[in-house]
């Protein structure tokens, strides 16, 4: 958060979830919808104050929030720098929500929507409070339910099996962690080229998709040519 705003000082909190009904909310909020096409059950929203993501342009932009007045005369609709600030502000949350689920990377797709667009009648929700640049500034995080997805899901299901058949052609990256070495920044600096470090190489290694292990295997020759062979596959 602190590379969003200038490395400004900022602590962000969050109280604990509890059961509401977005339409009981402002309508004057901003919604933004995080979806992932590897997971159709998940889905989160998050809602916003505009005068919030205006007094956050101001840090974002380098400036000082001196008066409380400034937000009042930011009537109209953002800006696209106002947009985008927003959606990344919501990106950075939902990356971290998935990091400390060990969920890895998951391709969460944000968008603006209203809140008209949010079909369930009932949600998890949290308030999240951030301070920084000397001020307070708070908007809510939404989940959906198990038992809403799970109705979502036996509603939907033509949908879901389609989104399923086209999560095969979904392109992911397989790491192979060969090894990991450490040394220091003096070693480091007298490096050059031609030079050879010596690699110890595990017999087993993993390969993961982001930071999810997949499959245990060996480093081995096939054909004149080093392969990756799977020995296991990490089933969760």
């Amino acid at each position: 958060m602190a590379q969003l705003f200038n490395a400004a000082d900022c602590e962000l909190s969050y109280q604990d979830f509890s059961s509401a009904s977005p339409q009981e909310r402002d309508d004057r909020l901003l919604w933004v919808e995080a979806r992932t096409p590897l997971d159709v059950q998940r889905v989160a929203y998050f809602s916003i104050s505009p005068s919030v993501i205006y007094r956050l342009a101001v840090l974002f932009f380098g400036g000082s929030l001196q008066h409380k007045g400034a937000e009042a005369a930011h009537g109209k609709g953002l800006t696209d720098t106002e947009q985008r600030l927003l959606l990344r502000l919501c990106q950075y949350q939902i990356d971290i929500w998935s990091a400390s689920l060990g969920q890895g990377d998951l391709a969460w797709q944000l968008n603006l929507i209203t809140r008209e667009s949010v079909s369930a009648p009932r949600l998890w929700v949290a308030d999240a409070c951030m301070v920084a640049g000397g001020s307070t500034h708070g908007w809510q995080f939404w989940l959906l339910p198990p038992e809403e997805a799970i109705g979502i899901t036996s509603g939907h299901h033509v949908q879901a099996v389609q989104l399923e058949q086209a999560l095969t052609q979904v392109p992911v990256q397989l790491r192979v962690v060969m090894g990991q070495m450490s040394m220091t920044l003096a070693d480091l600096e007298c490096l050059k080229v031609g030079d050879v470090l010596s690699l110890d190489l595990p017999e087993v290694v993993p390969a993961l998709i982001g930071n999810r292990p997949c499959f245990n295997g060996r480093i081995a020759e096939h054909k004149g040519s080093l392969v990756y062979q799977v020995a296991t596959v990490v089933e969760e």
